[in-house]
């Protein structure tokens, strides 16, 4: 088994994910350069990590401290550079899957996106309640010429994370990304397309259009029943005196 199958098992990555409701979806994907920025993010941090294994090195090879010490600073300088090991291997094939296992699915009714792979995050939404799509691109995605798209339903308050942020983490329910792209517009295009059909059709979330409750047939006729018997009971009291 490859290093690929291992680690998805290891966290329990799902398969494909199921289509969205409609018609069979386009799938997008996030562009080459999206990793190209990812691992550029993720070097700098190994950078910052870096020194720690590094410092704990020089002390022990250098600071020629006592025995029972030195001896301690030897172990630490093996645990130190073994974390930091694991954690570099583990953190770059996360890293890699993350981006490979990204899903962005676009049907005639509805979008589904499955991103992550520590933490999967699975939308999807109807193209009939979506009210916002935008584009956000910042000066490295510019360069990379990659961007974000962002689509949005209606609910929800502010949430945390956003296009550059976690990924997603506590994101509002209402609003996902197309992450990473190199074809924005043609996608923004797209979901505004599909959005125009389905509000041409009438069709969105049930609750949205849900029937009125039919009239109280019984009341209804109860009340008529009452207007006839007033009626009647006017016309015989008319007619008495006259039999009088």
């Amino acid at each position: 088994m490859s290093w690929r199958g291992i680690v998805l098992r290891l966290l329990r990555v799902p398969h494909q994910p199921e289509p969205p409701p409609g018609a069979p979806p386009r799938v997008f994907r996030a562009a080459r350069n999206y990793l190209t920025l990812r691992v550029v993010r993720w070097v700098l941090m190994q950078l910052l990590l870096l020194p720690l294994p590094i410092g704990v090195s020089v002390v022990a090879v250098f600071a020629h401290p006592p025995r029972p010490v030195a001896i301690v600073f030897g172990v630490l300088q093996v645990v130190a550079w073994t974390l930091f090991l694991i954690q570099f291997l583990f953190g770059w094939a996360t890293l890699r899957l993350d981006y490979e296992m990204r899903w962005y699915m676009l049907s005639d009714r509805a979008i589904r996106i499955r991103e992550g792979i520590v933490t999967v995050r699975e939308k999807t939404m109807a193209l009939a309640n979506v009210q916002n799509i935008a584009v956000h691109q910042g000066p490295l995605q510019r360069a990379l010429g990659i961007a974000d798209v962002e689509v949005k339903t209606a609910g929800g308050g502010s949430g945390g994370g956003g296009p550059h942020g976690k990924k997603g983490i506590g994101e509002p329910m209402h609003v996902a990304y197309f992450r990473g792209v190199d074809n924005a517009e043609e996608i923004r295009g797209l979901v505004r397309e599909g959005v125009r059909r389905q509000k041409d059709a009438g069709l969105g979330d049930p609750d949205d259009h849900a029937p009125q409750a039919p009239p109280d047939a019984a009341g209804e006729l109860l009340r008529e029943a009452r207007k006839l018997r007033a009626v009647a009971e006017a016309a015989a009291a008319l007619r008495s005196p006259l039999k009088t």
